[in-house]
């Protein structure tokens, strides 16, 4: 899979669905594994925006993580199934599927279970923010966070500074924006995701930040 985390540092999309395409067709793959490509080909499909594609790979990947018998899998695909849910406007079903994948992982002591948390509360705190519920939205991103941060889980935590910087920039609070960008980007930086950095630089108007 490192190929595949490579493109995605890169935002190579295009270079990631190909590659997570023909690796899904591996048939020496365990169904675990198998259920883990599926996700990241189905996320990769959502970020090119081939929606009709990416909803059939989030059925198929929900369907394989339910036969690998492997709670920690099937809750990566709750989280990657909720992500698309609110990319299409579907909030309270996007909300339903995080808050299960979020009681599945807390249920998992380990370092895993801590940054599935993580993320589940990043998406979780995305939607909270874009359906206006400000307080409890904020604060979940400081939850995710602290998880994120204890497991150093430096994309996460980039993440969600990044999505917390477009909720700022949405309420028009420039200062604070620009701000939790910083933060972004240092973040990114320490993973060395250059084309990230760059294109969050691109959005702050070319402002050098890090």
């Amino acid at each position: 899979m490192d190929e595949g985390y490579a493109l995605e540092q890169d935002l190579n999309w295009p270079g990631a669905e190909a590659f997570y395409a023909t690796f899904r067709k591996d048939g020496a793959l365990r169904r675990d594994q198998a259920a883990e490509v599926t996700v990241r080909h189905a996320n990769a499909l959502m970020l090119l925006r081939r929606w009709d594609d990416a909803r059939a790979e989030f059925d198929a990947a929900l369907d394989a993580a339910k036969g690998a018998d492997n709670p920690i899998v099937l809750a990566r695909a709750l989280i990657g199934a909720g992500a698309f849910a609110a990319s299409r406007n579907d909030f309270a079903r996007g909300e339903e599927f995080l808050l299960a994948a979020l009681e599945s992982f807390h249920a998992v002591h380990d370092k895993d279970g801590l940054a599935g948390e993580g993320w589940a509360l990043v998406n979780l705190a995305a939607i909270y923010g874009r359906t206006k519920r400000l307080d409890i939205s904020f604060l979940t991103f400081e939850k995710a966070r602290e998880r994120l941060f204890k497991v150093e889980d430096w994309i996460g935590v980039a993440t969600a500074w990044e999505l917390q910087a477009q909720l700022r920039e949405f309420l028009g609070d420039r200062d604070r924006m620009a701000d939790d960008y910083h933060e972004a980007m240092a973040f990114y930086a320490k993973k060395g995701m250059s084309a990230k950095v760059d294109e969050i630089r691109a959005r702050l108007g070319g402002k050098r930040v890090v």
